[in-house]
């Protein structure tokens, strides 16, 4: 969460010296650099997490997979560049391109470590790096845009971060290498984390393809609108969703070995995320354009509208959490199989809302969005025997008080419209936030204690508060 925040907060002042332009040209970059940092280690990593023995052989045969691979990537990148640059009608994304290859080499020096830390729960001390990464990647780009240096300010920024987050992640989780090659656990390895990398494309494709559509038919300056108006609810909303996923997937997994019920767990956390990311979604959505001109200035109001409706896009993602029963219950092809469905119909909608508008293209995306949460939901509520109504009913309380909080803002952003973006954002979250929660403390009172214990509490885990609160 702290990682989002100070994302967020650096980005609100760096579009207060760089125009949309400027964050475009990085922006189409950086959809390439993330689809090759999803392949990137051929879901070593990810296989490293899993692997029950062996861990240091384990850990040796990831880092090489990393670095063999970082200099691959590195390699094509700066063959590709041009012909990248070239389908987003951006010839000097050319240069930019080729002098971010060089980070592909310094993320996989890093992933080993950060894999390590995932698999021996040392979340803690994983979350420094990621701090160190966007300061100081904050920071830098900061120094190097009030000197004038434009897109290169944000390049050179981006280099900085991954290589702090390099150099600290080998400080903080101990392992070193060594001269062995563990070479009968590389094929092993790399063959678990097939399914695992198929799933992460077919997710990445997914969460990049309007950025992808965007850039390539409406232009970087549009991109660069696009991506700034996603980083509000990336650094709100999408935290709520990212947070809950790394406690359920595990809470679920330890349920379904004990042969406890996860159906019962799922409705229990349906409830407690359904209660935070659906007045979340629809506070952005009716406050969109007062937190546009406050935090980003106006010459970003242009991406009011579409803060709107990618708003809305991510309160639907909220509300598809069946996925990490699926997982946990070893229904992993049929999560495959969803997320190729669901890719069909999103390609031809977001190119069609592409040659539109790019508020059109997030329109597209939460209505495809929104009738694959419906769909996933009905197929798996019957694979993992649940009933559609219950999952339903898990949902209702919060959105009946989010409606009530609904009805607030729509009322009060039309009865305010003479007064500062500052004076409306300021009584919209207050008046929204204060219907809402009178309204779900009448309709869920209980809700209010399992958040507490659940989501707030550090003392335990959240898989045992799971446990508890299901069983």
């Amino acid at each position: 969460m702290g990682k989002r925040v100070l994302t967020l907060g650096g980005l609100m002042l760096l579009a207060r010296v760089l125009p949309p332009h400027d964050f475009g040209l990085l922006g189409f970059a950086m959809v390439y650099l993330t689809f090759v940092e999803v392949i990137g280690d051929f879901g070593a990593g990810a296989a490293l997490v899993y692997w029950p023995e062996r861990r240091d052989d384990a850990a040796q045969a990831s880092l090489i997979v990393n670095i063999l691979s970082g200099i691959f990537w590195c390699a094509l990148t700066l063959v590709l560049a041009p012909y990248i640059a070239t389908f987003f009608h951006e010839p000097d994304g050319t240069l930019v391109l080729r002098a971010l290859a060089v980070t592909t080499i310094i993320k996989a020096l890093g992933n080993t470590h950060d894999a390590l830390a995932q698999k021996d729960l040392r979340f803690r001390e994983r979350s420094i790096p990621e701090l160190a990464l966007t300061g100081i990647k904050a920071v830098v780009s900061l120094i190097f845009a009030w000197l004038g240096f434009g897109v290169w300010s944000l390049v050179i920024g981006h280099v900085a971060g991954l290589i702090s987050w390099t150099l600290l992640l080998w400080i903080v989780i101990p392992w070193r290498p060594s001269r062995r090659v563990p070479s009968d656990l590389i094929a092993p390895m790399l063959r678990y984390g097939r399914s695992v990398v198929a799933i992460q494309i077919l997710g990445a494709f997914m969460f990049y393809m309007d950025v992808v559509a965007v850039g390539r038919f409406l232009g970087v300056a549009t991109l660069g609108l696009y991506q700034m108006a996603s980083r509000v609810p990336d650094s709100s909303v999408m935290v709520i969703i990212w947070v809950t996923a790394q406690a359920l997937f595990p809470a679920f997994s330890q349920l379904h070995a004990e042969g406890k019920d996860v159906g019962g767990a799922y409705l229990v956390a349906t409830r407690c995320v359904a209660s935070l990311t659906l007045p979340s979604s629809l506070g952005l959505f009716f406050l969109a354009r007062p937190i546009i001109l406050v935090f980003f200035g106006p010459q970003w109001v242009a991406a009011a509208p579409i803060l709107s409706m990618l708003a809305l896009y991510v309160g639907f993602r909220g509300l598809d959490e069946v996925g990490n029963v699926l997982k946990a219950t070893g229904r992993i092809n049929v999560l495959v199989w969803l997320f190729v469905a669901k890719a069909i119909v999103l390609i031809p909608a977001v190119i069609i809302g592409a040659r539109i508008s790019a508020t059109a293209v997030a329109a597209a995306m939460t209505i495809v969005y929104g009738v694959g949460a419906l769909v996933t939901t009905l197929i798996a509520s019957r694979i993992i025997g649940i009933s559609f109504l219950s999952i339903g009913a898990a949902f209702s309380r919060s959105a009946i008080a989010a409606t009530a909080m609904s009805v607030a803002l729509f009322g009060w952003m039309r009865w305010t419209a003479h007064l500062t973006s500052i004076a409306q954002l300021a009584g919209g979250v207050v008046i929204g936030g204060s219907v809402y929660l009178v309204a779900l403390r009448l309709i869920d009172p209980e809700i209010f204690d399992w958040i507490r214990d659940v989501v707030l509490k550090k003392d335990k885990g959240a898989s045992g508060e799971l446990l508890r609160h299901a069983t």
